[in-house]
């Protein structure tokens, strides 16, 4: 019986963790499918006139294309913020520790801003994907990320792997 309740629960975290996708993805789908075959194309009956839309037709074409973008890519929007002050990257503190070293070795290296842009974005998607379920949608004050140590290794292994 514990069996069967820790696999609920692991699956009714799964699905709180991904919400977005489950949720936006058929909403997109909706949204593409009415706003081509039920406003754009004209009716399939000849006795009455296609009643088209174009405004509509883009309106929901938009918010379709708009709802699958932010269901696919979630886990990103989730963690870097673009804004008017420049780009934040939620991490926890240890994170930010070995992105800090990560970023420091490449530089003691000479490694190009091409090679340290492709670093840094290899840290994030396993700081990312090493993450628990139920910490990936947390804010980096939370914590439950990686530790300092696992931080620290992870960036020497990339830093090992760049130049």
């Amino acid at each position: 019986m514990s069996k069967l309740t820790g696999t609920a629960t692991a699956a009714v975290r799964w699905v709180g963790a991904e919400i977005a996708p489950i949720v936006l993805l058929p909403l997109a789908a909706v949204l593409v499918w009415v706003s081509v075959w039920k406003v754009w194309l004209p009716s399939p009956d000849a006795g009455t006139p296609s009643r088209r839309s174009v405004t509509l037709a883009i309106v929901l074409l938009v918010l379709g294309v708009g709802a699958a973008v932010i269901g696919v890519f979630h886990d990103r929007l989730r963690r870097i913020e673009l804004s008017r002050t420049g780009l934040t990257v939620a991490l926890t503190p240890p994170e930010r520790d070995g992105l800090g070293a990560l970023v420091e070795r490449l530089a003691q290296k000479g490694a190009s801003s091409a090679k340290v842009a492709e670093a840094i974005r290899r840290y994030l998607d396993t700081v990312q994907s090493k993450r628990p379920a139920h910490v990936k949608g947390l804010t980096a004050e939370n914590g439950g990320g990686l530790t300092a140590a696992q931080a620290h290794a992870l960036a020497e292994r990339i830093a090992d792997e760049t130049v």
